[in-house]
C-alpha cells in the first residue's frame, strides 16, 4: 500500500478521534463551540476540500471531507449547545466565509476560493480565540492536540502538492498550535492566580 494512503487514512481516524472527543466533551458541557465560527468552518472547509479534490490532493483530501461533514455536524449541535455571543466581528467572518465562494463561481477556478477560505477560516478561529481568552477550559485540548496532528498528516499524504491543496491545511496547523499555546498558558496561568 502506498504511504500516502496509508498516511491519509491515519489521518481520516485522527480526524474521527478529534471528533470524538470534542462531542464527548460538548455533550458533558465541558466544551461550549461558538456558533458562528462552526458555521464560517462548514463554508470554508467544504471549500477546501473541493480545492483539493479537484486539484488532485488524493489521499491528503480525505481528512478535509470528513472535517467537513463532521464541521457541519458540530454546527447543528452549538445552537443547542454552543455559546451564541455574536460581535459585529463574528458577522464579519461569516460575511468573508460566504464571499469566498464568489471567486470560484466567477471564474470557475477554485484557487482563488480557497485562498480566501483559508484566510477567512484563520480569521474564524478568533471568536473561538476571544472564547478561550475568557474561558480557557471551554474548548477540548485533546481535540485541539488530534486536530493539528491530523492537518500535519494531511499535509504528508497529499498527492498533488499546489497552493490549493496544502494552504488550507498548513493554515489551520499553525492556528491549531497557537490556540493550544493559548489554552495551555491560560490554563497554567489562571491556575496560579487561584492559588
Amino acid at each position: 500500500m502506498e504511504i500516502k494512503i496509508i498516511l491519509g487514512s491515519i489521518a481520516v481516524f485522527l480526524a474521527l478521534g478529534s471528533s470524538y472527543l470534542y462531542i464527548k466533551d460538548i455533550f458533558r458541557g465541558n466544551t461550549k463551540p461558538h456558533i458562528y465560527t462552526w458555521l464560517i468552518w462548514s463554508i470554508v472547509t467544504v471549500l477546501a476540500f473541493l480545492g483539493q479534490w479537484f486539484s488532485g490532493g488524493g489521499p491528503g483530501s480525505w481528512t478535509t471531507g470528513v472535517t467537513a461533514v463532521i464541521t457541519i455536524g458540530i454546527f447543528f449541535l452549538s445552537l443547542k449547545y454552543g455559546t451564541k455571543d455574536i460581535t459585529k466581528f463574528d458577522k464579519v467572518c461569516l460575511a468573508l466565509a460566504l464571499i469566498s465562494i464568489i471567486p470560484w463561481l466567477i471564474t470557475n477556478n477554485i484557487l482563488w476560493s480557497v485562498v480566501l477560505a483559508s484566510f477567512t477560516d484563520v480569521v474564524g478561529f478568533f471568536p473561538t480565540m476571544r472564547k478561550t481568552w475568557n474561558a480557557p477550559h471551554s474548548e477540548s485540548l485533546g481535540s485541539m492536540f488530534f486536530d493539528a496532528f491530523k492537518h500535519g498528516l494531511s499535509i504528508a499524504s497529499l498527492k498533488t502538492y499546489s497552493i490549493t491543496t496544502w494552504l488550507y491545511p498548513l493554515s489551520v496547523l499553525v492556528i491549531k498550535i497557537i490556540i493550544i499555546g493559548e489554552i495551555l498558558f491560560l490554563r497554567k496561568v489562571r491556575n496560579v492566580e487561584k492559588s
